[in-house]
């Protein structure tokens, strides 16, 4: 458990090998998980072991030093620290740290930090590299009951997203450690560990569904309607009243007729008001009842982007469907319509900035590897898929036959954390070939970011 009682926190670890060794850490608002591997004989389990809990323990005494925390000051606190990692060490390094609701996430080397929010699990930072000179940073507004999930390198190669999806089933850490911690242990991966943290806020929100719209009459006509019949009932009374001729009457009989005109003017007052009250109640609730909810899925949204652009645009989404159905609720030019679409056109201007189009347009080709295999039996098929890719400026890493030649279409399989060059593939492949399907379920440990497999 935490130093803040709205922290929890879980941790894995695998039993060290002659060659492997793995640590998790947490203190207070700091979070890691280590490991180190070596190839040589004098690396012996000891030597990792020493190296590093003196690696741990930089990294604390530079963190609690610092007096401003925020991304800046504690990646240059881990800088310090990778910098006494040997060079002949394979690192798999990966640092958290929360700060009031912020979360700050780190990789030195290898590692990898998930995100469940709600029921959604996406991938925030993930590095494949084995040096301590690569550093990837990222931080985000964290919310109530969010999941971070800090993993070596080994421990993705034995708990997949799917077996870690099913894992985080409404569960707290510790029964999630539960859950995972005998994979761990069967597995001869010294260089396995994970810690698990799950934030709780200090004022819980209430939870909010996103399909929950009231349906109700649009209010203005209502509220028109009943004013104007009140009006028209008082006034076709007092034309069937026959005064007489007020010049005619006694000083007592004036005062009380005027007396009698004024309670009257009063209680006509009086029931349109208590009738425009009891509508404008009606038109808040509505608007209490829509935009809200509106406002919060667009601030999660807002919250997510800097950890993962596809769950922050599944809220936008969210956000823009509640608006559209409520905004033709409202009168023309009122204040809750007026309301209502300058927050549809936020949502918008970010589901336009977050769309496939515009990450496509943002992403270098040369950074995703490629592997390409021939599933049609034709020779050369791989090979001028090969080219044409080329063409476009992506890394083909190897071309090879399928594991059979009956494939139809194309394939096309991306890791989870590129995901976002899916689209860009599928775009650039369709000018030459036929996409028959597409996932996100290549395996992390695989040689390539992208496996297309090109059929008959």
């Amino acid at each position: 458990m935490s130093e803040d009682r709205n922290i929890s926190v879980a941790k894995i670890v695998a039993t060290p090998s002659e060659s492997s060794w793995a640590q998790a850490y947490s203190a207070g608002k700091l979070f890691a998980v280590l490991s180190f591997e070596s190839q040589e004989e004098q690396k012996e389990k000891e030597y990792l072991n020493l190296l590093g809990k003196g690696i741990l323990e930089t990294l604390e005494q530079e963190f609690y030093t610092l007096e401003v925390k925020d991304l800046a000051s504690i990646k240059n606190a881990i800088q310090i620290t990778a910098g006494r990692i040997p060079h002949d060490i394979f690192c798999s390094f990966v640092i958290a740290s929360v700060v009031n609701n912020i979360l700050y996430v780190f990789t030195v080397g290898s590692g990898k930090i998930d995100i469940k929010r709600g029921d959604k699990l996406g991938s925030i930072l993930e590095s494949q590299d084995t040096t301590s000179s690569s550093i990837k940073a990222a931080s985000g507004l964290l919310q109530d009951l969010d999941i971070i999930i800090l993993q070596t390198k080994s421990f993705t190669e034995i708990v997949t997203t799917n077996i870690l999806s099913a894992s985080l089933d409404h569960q707290p850490p510790e029964e999630i450690a539960e859950i995972l911690a005998p994979l761990i242990h069967k597995q001869e991966k010294g260089g396995s560990a994970s810690v698990i943290i799950e934030y709780k806020a200090q004022q819980q929100e209430k939870t909010i569904l996103v399909d929950q719209i009231q349906e109700e009459e649009p209010i203005p006509e209502e509220i028109t309607q009943n004013i104007s019949s009140a009006n028209n009932y008082f006034s076709l009374l007092i034309e069937r009243v026959k005064l007489p001729k007020f010049n005619r009457l006694s000083h007592s009989r004036k005062l009380l007729l005027t007396v009698v005109v004024v309670i009257f003017i009063i209680f006509i007052l009086t029931v349109n008001f208590a009738i425009k009250k009891q509508n404008d109640a009606k038109v808040q609730k509505l608007f209490n009842d829509i935009y809200p909810r509106a406002s919060a899925e667009y601030d999660k949204g807002q919250n997510l982007l800097g950890l993962n652009k596809n769950l922050a645009r599944d809220n936008f989404i969210a956000s823009a469907k509640i608006l559209e159905n409520g905004k033709s609720k409202f009168s023309k030019d009122s204040k809750e319509e007026k309301q209502i679409l300058a927050l549809l056109e936020k949502v918008n201007r970010e589901l336009e900035a977050s769309s496939p189009e515009k990450i496509a347009q943002n992403l270098d080709r040369s950074k995703i590897s490629i592997s390409i295999e021939n599933g049609s039996g034709i020779e050369g098929t791989a090979g001028k898929a090969s080219n044409f890719l080329k063409g476009k400026g992506y890394n083909i890493v190897s071309t090879a036959n399928a594991n059979n030649y009956n494939y139809k279409g194309t394939t096309i399989k991306v890791k989870s954390s590129t995901n976002a060059y899916l689209n860009l593939l599928k775009k650039d492949l369709s000018e030459k070939y036929t996409i028959s399907n597409t996932s996100s379920d290549l395996p992390q440990d695989s040689t390539a970011d992208a496996l297309i497999i090109v059929g008959k």
